[in-house]
């Protein structure tokens, strides 16, 4: 028996859609088909991914970069002239 299943929209660059479209002609699946089973298997990877020590890395990572870029486009990060990092207040 099959799981009800709803409709949802989602952008996609059309060259990813060209790959997909290439590619599910290759399976003989239809687009809609191979689009499920990648979003599928990618979340049941996402998932084993988020219960190992690695994923948290990745989190952490992600916010440094981000607090980083944010400090520095907002003034508070530059460099001085001898290329050190200096905090601004």
């Amino acid at each position: 028996m099959e799981r009800p299943r709803k409709q949802y929209t989602v952008q996609i660059e059309d060259d990813v859609i060209e790959r997909i479209d290439r590619l599910a002609a290759e399976m003989d699946l239809s687009r809609s088909q191979l689009m499920r089973n990648l979003i599928m298997t990618g979340l049941e990877d996402a998932e084993i991914l988020n219960k190992t020590p690695l994923m948290k890395v990745a989190k952490i990572e992600r916010y440094v970069r981000e607090k980083f870029l944010t400090d520095i486009v907002g003034g508070r990060l530059t460099l001085n002239k001898k290329g050190d990092w200096k905090v601004n207040k």
